[in-house]
């Protein structure tokens, strides 16, 4: 009877295992997947698709993120798509499961990226997504398409290191700017600001028109924010206000 009940324990624990890896490839398969949809649906379609339109509307209006009924909808096409698959391929728990991670990676991406736009970064991995998806909107819209991780960009070569992230003000999101429009202190290190903080009707349109045919966004005087690539010590002061401190145990 013992050796019944060892034999079944191991059984649960071997199912157990099973289930977490699948998960956790599953999690995985989000972030390559993440990679492609981002790059191939998104951005080389340029406003082809309903996807491709509401992610570039984004890249024109920082503050306008897709509504949730259409990220659900998304989510549902995504597990319509990927379940039957993974099920044929694996099994139905291996499939379940890596089905199952894969989707909670995907809505842990749009938590994620959300903050990227909407908190100051808390960690030092929180530090590095925003640099690095803040320069894949203001610096180099067809690089860094990875947010949640930088793996797939460095194995296919699309990955920059951002260096100082030139934001244009209008487009500062409110955690890294004070009210004067100036950069806050704790982001000095990382951030410049250039240009007016509210943009003209002609403004409006020449951020659109940028967005969708991948440009990074131009600052008032016309100059696309890609093309200041230099930033000195000295422009950093004066719009941080201060000398950039040291953040990195922030």
């Amino acid at each position: 009877m013992r050796d019944v009940n060892r034999t079944v324990r191991r059984g649960r624990l071997g199912a157990v295992g099973e289930v977490a890896a699948s998960a956790s490839a599953g999690a995985v398969g989000w972030t390559a997947l993440e990679y492609a949809l981002h790059r191939f649906a998104m951005h080389e379609l340029r406003g082809k698709g309903l996807a491709s339109r509401e992610h570039l509307k984004h890249h024109a209006d920082v503050t306008y993120f897709t509504p949730t009924s259409k990220k659900l909808l998304s989510a549902a096409v995504t597990t319509a798509g990927v379940l039957p698959v993974s099920w044929r391929v694996t099994g139905r728990r291996r499939g379940v499961a890596f089905t199952s991670g894969l989707i909670a990676m995907y809505f842990a991406y749009e938590v994620l990226h959300r903050r990227t736009h909407t908190h100051p970064p808390a960690t030092e991995y929180g530090r590095w997504m925003r640099r690095s998806h803040l320069h894949h909107h203001f610096g180099s819209p067809m690089r860094n398409f990875g947010v949640t991780t930088p793996v797939w960009d460095r194995l296919v070569g699309t990955y920059d290191e951002p260096g100082v992230v030139t934001v244009p003000r209008r487009m500062a999101p409110e955690w890294m700017v004070d009210a004067s429009g100036a950069v806050r202190a704790a982001h000095a290190a990382d951030y410049v600001v250039r240009g007016g903080g509210r943009p003209d009707p002609a403004l409006r349109a020449r951020d659109h028109d940028d967005a969708f045919a991948n440009r990074a966004p131009t600052v008032d005087n016309g100059d696309h924010v890609a093309d200041d690539a230099e930033v000195d010590d000295a422009s950093v002061t004066a719009v941080g206000g201060a000398a950039a401190p040291d953040i990195a145990a922030l």
